[in-house]
């Protein structure tokens, strides 16, 4: 017969097992992450310093490049100043990937990832501003704007090169066409300016010295838009136009469709996502996953997150440019790299958010699975 003491161990040792027993099949498992000792200031300095200020400058710099050459070939619509222009607008659209993670604070008030890259252009919209000479590229939810409209001015707006040179030099129109592909450029340089120069006026240090979990501070800012942003690269980059949602696929959504640039800019996005996470050589979200203690079942959740990064990267950059091709002509790589973007969702969206205690705040789209 067993004795008081007997039973009560008993019952003590059960209990510990069955609480061990829990933790070791929870799937995401930190150490009190509220109260994890991680100098986030620091975070922030180098998130700054190192990966969000020289983003937007070398975004600024690549801009003022892109208006530079526009100016030459607005003066002399020739072949060598058009492809001097286009490689000017691919270097620009390509720094720009790197700066769309920021949607908060300068950015935000600027509407500037609405400025810069609403895709698939409105030809439609685009050509009736042009013919009226009148837009407002303040409209956040308006396509005929940024690098998308200009895309298609340089790439589509005729089938070939003469015919696309012939709209800016005999063209009925060629004037409202060269006023109009001004303006375009005219308002990005003034919107980026205008962010750069209040990140390193005064939000920096605002920005640094956020601190905290709740809504608004600056990890909740960097984790929210880290995860905005990199779901818009797996549905409007990737999802849509391979057509997961209704096995329909729409191939000229594709991100610079008449240039033929997507899996570039995709790869660009997919890279600056990982550069972000890791704070370059600095300080990241990497550092402070570890310190929380953040696991994955057996793997810490930073292993999980980097190998997914890797996997997603090398999936798209097995594409071929023009991505619109890719999908009619090998869907299934296309839909593979799409799943492997994807894959990553949940460990940023979830999994981090919950080892960091932040909420994920941002308006969602009504599927995961588009």
């Amino acid at each position: 017969m067993k004795t008081f003491s007997q039973l009560v161990f008993g019952a003590v040792l059960i209990l510990s097992l069955s609480l061990t027993a829990c933790k070791d099949n929870d799937d995401t498992i930190n150490s009190n992450p509220c109260s994890v000792s991680f100098d986030q200031e620091a975070m922030f300095a180098n998130l700054a310093d190192n990966i969000i200020i020289p983003s937007y400058l070398d975004l600024k710099t690549k801009i003022e490049g892109l208006n530079n050459e526009m100016e030459v070939f607005l003066a002399a619509p020739n072949a060598t100043n058009l492809a001097t222009l286009r490689a000017a607008w691919l270097t620009a659209y390509l720094s720009w990937q790197s700066c769309a993670y920021y949607e908060f604070g300068p950015a935000e008030n600027v509407f500037l990832r609405n400025s810069l890259n609403n895709f698939p252009a409105n030809q439609n919209g685009i050509e009736q501003n042009i013919a009226a000479g009148t837009y407002d590229f303040n409209q956040p939810d308006n396509y005929d704007k940024g690098f998308p409209a200009l895309d298609y001015l340089l790439f589509g707006v005729a089938e070939n090169d003469t015919d696309i040179l012939n709209k800016y030099t005999n063209d009925a129109d060629a004037t409202k066409y060269k006023t109009y592909a001004q303006a375009l450029v005219t308002d990005m340089k003034t919107k980026v300016d205008q962010t750069y120069k209040t990140w390193t006026t005064n939000y920096r240090d605002q920005f640094v010295g956020n601190t905290g979990t709740a809504a608004g501070t600056s990890l909740s800012l960097i984790i929210n838009k880290l995860n905005q942003n990199y779901e818009f690269i797996k549905r409007e980059k990737l999802g849509t136009p391979v057509g997961i949602v209704f096995d329909i696929p729409n191939p000229k959504t594709v991100e610079a469709y008449y240039s033929g640039n997507a899996v570039k800019l995709a790869n660009a996005a997919l890279e600056a996502a990982r550069h972000l996470y890791l704070g370059g050589t600095g300080l990241g979200l990497d550092d402070n996953l570890n310190a929380a203690d953040a696991r994955k079942g057996d793997e810490t959740l930073d292993a999980v997150i980097q190998a997914r990064f890797t996997e997603a990267i090398a999936a798209v950059a097995q594409l071929n440019d023009p991505l619109d091709q890719a999908i009619e002509n090998d869907r299934a790589s296309v839909i593979n790299a799409y799943n492997k973007v994807t894959t990553q969702v949940v460990s940023l969206k979830t999994d981090m958010p919950s080892a960091l205690c932040v909420s994920i705040t941002y308006i969602d789209n009504p599927s995961d699975s588009d």
